[in-house]
């Protein structure tokens, strides 16, 4: 996109500064960053003079704002000595006032908004800004914009400045910016059916962000319309796999229905070769069978319906996990997770089981009555470390001779 002269600049930016995603400074086409590599302090006094260009600060303040947890005799003294560092970095010691970046007047440290500098957040706003406005009566140059906009985003605005709280609030700013972008952007392409497109933008932003879930399923309606429900249907595994093991979360409503579409949608090949390689598990089974929450409850029903018919027995129980005092939720979640992989190897190959929630398994046995069931599970538990923060609970006996209760 070309902007119009009047909003062009007079004179050519002799430096370029990049914050999204990774931070460097350019001038005379060299990096800065590479030639004062180790001088943090000056270059977290450029970033925070950058991000707060539209201000001004005494010496005072600026070290009040920068380095909380440090304390200095004479701190007027000490921000003279780093700026001046600075200004060696951007090679402009010996500059006049005017064309400093950083400029001293009347006591206060402010940006110069008069260098020709060239800063990769100012043209990702006004890009944004542009295709909003002509959004509604030209949709392809709104297009246009909004993807030379998300092409400028690479991640995190100065993602170095991790433990800076003053960043936090921009930060947010320019991600809840990139995010409705993204959204405008595929929406934009929908209307158009450019899928392709689709695809490769939410490939770049599940790479900037996996954490974030609209990326994914934009990604798996794209491969849908492109007939690709192998791939999606490969990716819903891997994203929902992911999301469980690092978070514990379960699939969205969202998640829920989008699957749905893709099994309906999904036709496997007819020969019965073909059928018979994709029930098969290449997997060994030496195992019991662990699963999700509502695979369970299938089992369940199919165990249930198989008592009625043929007099078959089955008990269920639960495994209750008691947080223990003092513990993260990180070593929480790995005690559970250790948890689960004992009952992996010590239940039968033919038992169930499923992480009802955060901290409760429930385990489904064939052919056992409840006190049998209880042995079981302690005799299970009883070599398991830290079992004294483990319960039995909730034990139920269900053959064809006793009312039938759904569980839920």
């Amino acid at each position: 996109m070309v902007l119009s002269p009047q909003s062009q600049p007079k004179h050519a930016p002799n430096i370029m500064v990049y914050t999204l995603g990774k931070f460097d400074v350019i001038k005379d086409d060299q990096s800065l960053m590479m030639s004062s590599s180790g001088s943090k302090k000056i270059w977290e006094l450029f970033k925070f003079m950058l991000t707060h260009r539209d201000r001004a600060f005494t010496p005072e303040t600026l070290m009040d704002q920068l380095w909380v947890s440090e304390s200095y005799n004479d701190p007027r003294s000490t921000l003279r000595r780093q700026m001046h560092r600075l200004r060696q970095s951007l090679i402009e010691e010996d500059a006049s006032e005017k064309d400093k970046t950083i400029q001293f007047n009347n006591g206060y440290y402010r940006w110069n908004d008069q260098l020709p500098v060239s800063i990769d957040v100012d043209d990702f706003e006004k890009l944004i800004k542009h295709g909003d406005t002509v959004k509604s009566y030209s949709p392809k140059e709104a297009l246009d914009a909004y993807k030379e906009a998300l092409s400028l985003y690479h991640g995190d605005y100065l993602p170095d400045c991790y433990d800076q709280h003053w960043v936090f609030s921009v930060r947010n700013h320019y991600r809840r910016l990139y995010l409705r972008t993204v959204s405008n952007t595929i929406e934009l392409l929908k209307d158009s059916a450019f899928y392709d497109e689709i695809i490769k933008i939410c490939e770049k932003a599940i790479q900037i962000d996996v954490y974030e879930e609209p990326f994914h399923l934009h990604y798996m309606e794209a491969l849908l319309h492109n007939d690709d429900q192998k791939q999606a249907l490969e990716h819903y595994e891997y994203i929902t796999g992911f999301y469980y093991h690092e978070m514990g979360l379960k699939p969205s409503t969202e998640m829920k229905n989008l699957y749905k579409r893709l099994l309906q949608t999904h036709t496997p090949k007819t020969s019965d070769q073909t059928f018979f390689n994709t029930l098969e598990s290449s997997e060994p089974i030496d195992k019991a069978f662990f699963c999700d929450p509502h695979v369970f409850k299938s089992i369940y029903e199919l165990e249930r319906r198989r008592s009625q018919r043929s007099g078959a027995s089955f008990s269920i129980g639960e495994i209750r996990v008691t947080p223990v005092n003092n513990f993260t939720p990180s070593q929480e979640d790995l005690r559970v997770y250790r948890l689960k992989q004992h009952l992996l190897e010590h239940l039968r190959k033919g038992d169930s089981f499923t992480l009802w929630n955060d901290a409760n398994f429930v385990v489904l046995l064939p052919g056992v009555d409840a006190p049998i069931m209880e042995k079981v599970l302690r005799r299970i538990l009883d070599s398991y470390p830290m079992n004294e923060s483990l319960d039995i609970e909730h034990i139920k006996h269900l053959s064809f001779d006793q009312p039938q209760s759904k569980f839920v």
